[in-house]
């Protein structure tokens, strides 16, 4: 289908004027923007319950245009300046291409794609029934290719048209189609009667085979599907092969544990790993569920879990129940950015995180002479509730208002904040929680303690340090340390920050506080003086 004339001249006229979101790199903090801007674009549409949907597919084409753009741009490095183009298979090739972005991420390639003008753009224009534009390298256009059925789904429309004055790249415009049409449909409820002809046909289709147990564990029926999937054949050899790969943990927990204790023998989600009868000593994971029946012969469920072999492999066996105890145990102890952005790489294909660069606003909050207050009232109140009280106000302020705690550091607090506005906000509402505590702490006769806050904002690389046994996913940088400085010299109970970051936010409508005077400071480990000013709540 062809792009209306009007839209295409349309499109060409304002294509300057359009805020574009330029990309090089997928460890680039622009998907805020993004979903800033699609929301906006579905609103319009009037389509806006599909933002999550949409997000994904732009995340989607993003992804795999920025993967084929690099793909393509190492190759012609390593054709050019290594002159390997007639030596070196596709084979070969994409274990050096997947060696550098694993150890470099992808920011050599990235640089040298910005140097060259190569990159993807995305834009919104409000024109007709148009959600986006996509514009990248033509060699790039089939990365499209793979999120057409998603495409189709969302019942939207994806066209690509060239670029008459850049015949080297082209754009593709995401339309509305039919999309609204879907929205208005309710669900319906599943009779009874249907629900054994829909299951017959997931167990048909899906990885599912089933297994029966005595009650010694001994295997009575096995499907013969399972021995296909670890490469067996149907036969008497086959199964005690299958049989001797189960571990002896799985009959500890399952044969002789869930399916004994638990109420009419039933357990779900019970992960255990096979071994392949592959000359290499690959192995399966399958997930187990069952019951035992009047019988006590113990029927279970098996699916295949169908992971790349280095996901899979990290997978521990054991019950999901378990598993999912141990992660409400152990989840406060990662930061919430970490988890935010694991999540990130996995919607874009990714297993490792990889370093990011981006301007940020840093916050230090610190809790002033807590050392001195610890040694005088260690045997008079619980030290660690009282920091746990201050620190939960501070959390929820940061939570409230889009932050990112990086670390605790005894009674000091680092927090990340991408919009530098939110971090003021932030640093007054913490400021008011601790007048509020000291107000109850002077009434049962007990000290205060002040919070100081400092604040910077610049360019800052985000990234693993530590070993493979320990590591931190955290900022670091020039701007790091001066947050951290400009918080030591900040006034008990007052808000300090930089000029760079009262630059970045006072051209917008600041609600809710107001700047002292600048004035300059020597910071620790620093030559040159820095200018500051403190910022107070209006009421």
């Amino acid at each position: 289908m062809r792009i209306p004339e009007n839209i295409t001249m349309r499109l060409s006229k304002i294509s300057d004027l359009e805020p574009k979101i330029v990309v090089t790199s997928l460890e680039q903090n622009v998907w805020s923007d993004i979903k800033n801007n699609a929301a906006l674009s579905l609103e319009r549409l009037k389509i806006g319950s599909l933002l999550e949907p949409t997000l994904f597919l732009l995340q989607q084409l993003i992804a795999n245009s920025i993967n084929v753009l690099h793909y393509n741009v190492f190759k012609q490095i390593i054709q050019n300046d290594f002159g390997l183009e007639d030596v070196m298979n596709d084979a070969d090739f994409k274990d050096i291409f997947n060696s550098e972005i694993n150890e470099h991420g992808d920011k050599n390639i990235a640089k040298y794609c910005t140097q060259n003008n190569l990159h993807v753009i995305l834009s919104f224009p409000q024109i007709d029934d148009v959600i986006a534009t996509i514009s990248a390298p033509s060699f790039c256009g089939s990365a499209i290719q793979s999120s057409r059925k998603l495409i189709e789904t969302l019942g939207y429309r994806f066209e690509i048209q060239k670029i008459s004055n850049h015949p080297d790249f082209y754009t593709g415009l995401l339309f509305k189609h039919y999309a609204d049409i879907n929205l208005v449909k309710p669900p319906e409820l599943l009779p009874l009667q249907d629900e054994k002809a829909y299951f017959n046909n997931i167990f048909s289709t899906l990885s599912y085979g089933i297994i029966c147990f005595n009650n010694l564990g001994i295997i009575q029926t096995l499907s013969s599907s399972l021995l296909e999937q670890i490469n067996l054949e149907a036969s008497d050899a086959s199964i005690e092969f299958f049989s001797k790969s189960i571990p002896e943990r799985f009959y500890n927990d399952v044969i002789w544990g869930f399916a004994l204790e638990e109420p009419h023998g039933k357990f779900e989600n019970y992960r255990v790993r096979i071994k392949t009868n592959n000359k290499d000593g690959s192995s399966v994971l399958f997930n187990v569920s069952g019951f035992r029946d009047q019988h006590s012969v113990i029927q279970t469920l098996w699916q295949k879990i169908s992971l790349d072999g280095k996901s899979s492999s990290s997978l521990s066996e054991g019950s999901l129940l378990h598993e999912a105890r141990i992660h409400n145990i152990t989840r406060n102890y990662v930061p919430q950015l970490v988890e935010q952005k694991a999540r990130e790489v996995v919607r874009l294909g990714g297993n490792l995180l990889g370093n990011e660069e981006c301007d940020i606003a840093i916050l230090f909050c610190d809790i002033v002479g807590f050392t001195p207050y610890v040694e005088k009232n260690e045997n008079e109140e619980s030290i660690i509730h009282t920091l746990n009280s201050i620190l939960r106000r501070i959390s929820t302020s940061v939570k409230k208002h889009g932050g990112f705690i990086d670390k605790f550091m005894g009674d000091c607090i680092m927090v990340l904040f991408r919009e530098p506005h939110n971090a003021v906000i932030a640093a007054l509402e913490m400021q008011n929680h601790s007048a509020d505590i000291n107000v109850l702490r002077e009434r049962s006769n007990l000290d205060r303690l002040l919070l100081r806050i400092g604040i910077h904002w610049g360019k800052v690389v985000i990234g693993n340090v530590g070993t493979p046994e320990r590591l931190d996913w955290t900022a670091i940088g020039d701007v790091v340390n001066t947050a951290a400085r400009i918080e030591k010299t900040c006034r008990p109970e007052c808000v300090l920050i930089s000029q760079s970051m009262r630059e970045v936010i006072e051209p917008q409508h600041n609600k809710g506080f107001k700047y002292g005077e600048t004035f300059s400071v020597t910071l620790k480990g620093k030559t040159r003086e820095l200018e500051v000013c403190y910022v107070y709540s209006v009421d």
